[in-house]
């Protein structure tokens, strides 16, 4: 960890200040965690949302600029456009004179890199995901980039066979700050159920995220109607926005149908504790490969076991003891069958729910990450 008292001056980026997604939440935490520890953090962002005055009241200055997003164009001309738009960061940068830079995407490296070349400041970029690029701009950040920080090794890898230096890499997996999500025991669970209305003896599920087709929805209902529940036994939080897919589809539950008395769509809320709460199980469906699977964790800080897939980096999560909450993706039946054989673990496995929230405890709590990141930057400034 970095010694106390080293504070540094961080020049970081977030494209909007909501809270609208795994990036944006994880940014709000580490800039204000690094705030907390006694850092000079600068932000920059590009559209204003809902954590704006939050971010003012921790952060040195909060800055808007027309974009924080470099996407990689091809074409002379778009490459051009796309740098001209990102010289109101480098030059807000630059007035900063940061120890570091901190970019979050690999997007961001189209203003962190022209502002450390500026400053001659050290660059560290966060890889939240992983996209193609062509082989001379992945060499490009291994010459001007000092460190990456991917979510998980699966991240990593990716990065890797697309010729990153493993060199410069330091695995951070997301985390959280379990008093965030607090456990519900029967009594929060209770009172879940009734301000929700919903059958206190019922099995219910709860899915919190995205309402597409890569977060595998439509694979989370049809196996629902698997198990043959009715409103009285069974009930299916849906918590999250409808939205055209990736594949150009409509509405999930109008484009399948498969919407019925026992499905409640609750729509975007923002308390996701609750829905937890009254939730016996929770589940992340996705077909998409997550870079690592923040709902999982959050799941299991409430103390909810959560059914997920096999994919991406949530296999990093679910190991060991909770190995048996991996699926298949888009396997129908074996959803099912997991769903089915957790309606009676209250009684048939009474210790799940403390193996869940040890689970992030000791391993994706928010100042372990905060710890190791803290490191990343100080060792790049030293």
């Amino acid at each position: 960890m970095a010694e106390y008292g080293a504070a540094m001056k961080v020049v970081t980026n977030v494209h909007a200040t909501s809270p609208t997604g795994g990036v944006e939440l994880h940014v709000f935490q580490m800039t204000q965690a690094l705030a907390r520890r006694g850092h000079d953090v600068h932000l920059l962002y590009a559209e204003k949302g809902t954590l704006d005055t939050e971010y003012r009241q921790f952060c040195a200055s909060v800055t808007r600029v027309p974009s924080v997003d470099y996407w990689f164009p091809d074409g002379r001309r778009g490459r051009v456009e796309g740098l001209a738009a990102l010289t109101p960061a480098v030059w807000a940068t630059a007035r900063r004179r940061p120890d570091v830079i901190y970019g979050n995407r690999i997007y961001s490296n189209g203003w962190t890199v022209p502002a450390g070349m500026l400053t001659s400041t050290p660059v560290v970029c966060h890889l939240h995901g992983h996209t193609g690029l062509r082989a001379k701009d992945v060499a490009f950040l291994n010459r001007h980039v000092a460190r990456f920080i991917p979510v998980s090794h699966f991240v990593a890898d990716l990065w890797a066979e697309s010729g990153l230096d493993p060199a410069k890499t330091t695995t951070v997996h997301n985390a959280i700050d379990p008093a965030d999500y607090p456990p519900g025991g029967p009594d929060e669970r209770a009172a879940a159920r009734h301000e929700f209305g919903l059958p206190d003896d019922a099995f219910v599920v709860t899915y919190v995220g995205r309402l597409d087709r890569e977060k595998g929805v439509d694979v989370l209902l049809r196996a629902w109607r698997r198990l043959g529940l009715t409103p009285d036994e069974g009930r299916l939080l849906l918590v999250g926005s409808s939205t055209v897919d990736h594949d150009g589809g409509a509405n999930l539950a109008e484009l399948h149908g498969l919407v019925d008395d026992s499905v409640v769509m609750m729509g975007n809320q923002f308390d996701v504790v609750t829905p937890r709460h009254a939730a016996d199980v929770c589940v992340v469906p996705s077909r998409f490969l997550e870079p690592f699977g923040r709902t999982v964790i959050e799941g299991l800080a409430t103390g909810r076991p959560v059914v997920a897939s096999r994919i991406g980096g949530i296999p990093e999560i679910l190991f060991g003891d909770l190995e048996h909450l991996l699926v298949t993706p888009e396997d129908v039946d074996e959803l099912a069958e997991r769903l089915r054989s957790l309606m009676t673990w209250h009684d048939d496995d009474p210790g799940l729910a403390d193996r869940c929230i040890e689970r992030v405890r000791t391993t994706f709590q928010l100042d372990q990450a905060v710890d190791r990141i803290e490191d990343v930057l100080q060792s790049v400034v030293d």
